[in-house]
């Protein structure tokens, strides 16, 4: 069983950790079952959103 994909959303960001090209989300996914890789390379980039900061 393959891990589910998270929807891309608005703000997140992706990077190739070869050429390091980004793309920045300004319109996330919002289909049922959404499939979505980025790839760059020929890898699929990776996902550098830093999550948000609480403060209490």
């Amino acid at each position: 069983m393959s891990p589910q994909i998270e929807a891309p959303k608005i703000g997140d960001m992706y990077r190739c950790a070869k050429c390091e090209m980004e793309i920045h989300v300004t319109k996330g996914c919002d289909c049922d079952d959404c499939q979505t890789k980025f790839l760059c390379c020929g890898q699929a980039m990776e996902k550098v959103t830093s999550p948000p900061v609480l403060n209490d």
